[in-house]
């Protein structure tokens, strides 16, 4: 069996951008499907700002969404940059913003009730697909296992280290670590405006995110969560589309309906870094569940994880790809780290769990 530095499980957006930060070493993407499938394959692939209460976490997307920029334009994919006109969505909405309006760190302008972003962009699976290169193979994942310091796959791979793309999907079991399926539609319709063109010549979003791009318009959202029956289908399509409505009447022919299972963390920030061993954590560390934090966290040996790009993914993972491989290469600390979920899940699991554990 050949041996590899690292081998990448899951080939969305994350897997992928992380097996291209790594392609210097002997690096291996895998999936049981192909590259950018599923939910990155039914991603508009937005870069829109967020905009709120200045958090850690709107300063992590908008500051993604300027680093996803430069990373693409320096691959020479287009990031089809027109701007991007967010809007509120009710009278509730209209309140916020006018709280929001003096948060907002980026540059912006206020038109028509809402706040204008030059930096609004999207970019194109197919490109981003076609323009990076990377080792891929499809494997479907039947078998995992950590024997004498080294990682086999399907009794066929063997790697020094595992890289955890895998989404909602679970193969390792990771009891602290809850990824949820939130689903999300790209619609695409062959169609016209009613309005004048000038409005077609920026993007938009309130309910749902709005762009005419080659020529035809394009609607996504993320919306569902947890709804892991959901399918493409006509009626889906067509509320989206009366969504669309709210922001500029449009009308045409689908053309494309495409979607899938985004996935989200529970506190919507992407998880990045090192896995916690969580039985030795817990027993050397045993009032971690009385509320103290641990002295000492210990990790799974060669094992890593990027995951919850919510829907994202295309600016999320540029800056979680890039920080992943600063925690591998350089021992950096991550602010993505799962060790923030690790001390909410012992305070609250990890008696129950360490019962469980000794009773076995």
């Amino acid at each position: 069996m050949k041996v590899f530095d690292f081998v990448v499980i899951g080939a969305g957006i994350a897997g992928f951008l992380s097996a291209y930060r790594l392609k210097e070493f002997n690096t291996l993407l895998i999936d049981k499907k192909g590259i950018l499938e599923g939910a990155s394959g039914a991603a508009g692939a937005f870069l829109f700002p967020k905009i709120g209460f200045d958090s850690s976490y709107t300063r992590y997307i908008n500051n993604s969404i300027i680093e996803a920029l430069k990373f693409y334009k320096n691959l020479d994919i287009d990031t089809h940059t027109k701007g991007v006109l967010l809007l509120p969505r009710d009278d509730r909405d209209i309140e916020k913003f006018k709280q929001y309006e003096k948060e907002i760190r980026l540059p912006f302008k206020k038109l028509n009730g809402g706040f204008f972003f030059d930096i609004g962009s999207i970019v194109e699976v197919d490109e981003v697909r076609k323009k990076i290169k990377v080792n891929f193979k499809q494997i479907e994942v039947k078998k995992i296992e950590f024997k004498d310091d080294i990682w086999i796959i399907n009794d066929e791979i063997k790697t020094k280290n595992v890289i955890l793309a895998t989404g909602y999907e679970k193969i390792v079991d990771i009891p602290y670590i809850n990824i949820r399926p939130v689903w999300g539609e790209r619609i695409e319709l062959n169609g016209k405006s009613k309005t004048d063109n000038e409005k077609l010549d920026i993007y938009y979003h309130k309910n749902c995110s709005l762009a005419f791009v080659n020529n035809k318009f394009r609607i996504g959202a993320t919306h569902k969560r947890n709804c892991l029956e959901c399918r493409e289908n006509l009626e889906e399509a067509e509320y989206l589309i009366k969504k669309a409505n709210e922001i500029m009447e449009i009308s045409g022919e689908i053309v494309s309906i495409k979607g899938g299972q985004r996935a989200a963390s529970v506190d919507y920030f992407p998880i990045v870094g090192k896995i916690i061993d969580v039985d030795r954590t817990l027993l050397e560390n045993k009032h971690i569940v009385k509320g103290e934090m641990p002295k000492k966290i210990f990790y799974k040996k060669g094992l890593y994880i990027i995951n919850g790009m919510g829907g994202r993914g295309f600016s999320n993972a540029v800056s979680a790809s890039q920080m992943l491989k600063e925690v591998i290469l350089e021992s950096k600390e991550s602010i993505l780290d799962s060790k923030r979920l690790f001390v909410k899940w012992a305070r609250r699991e990890g008696e129950r769990y360490l019962n469980e554990k000794l009773k076995v």
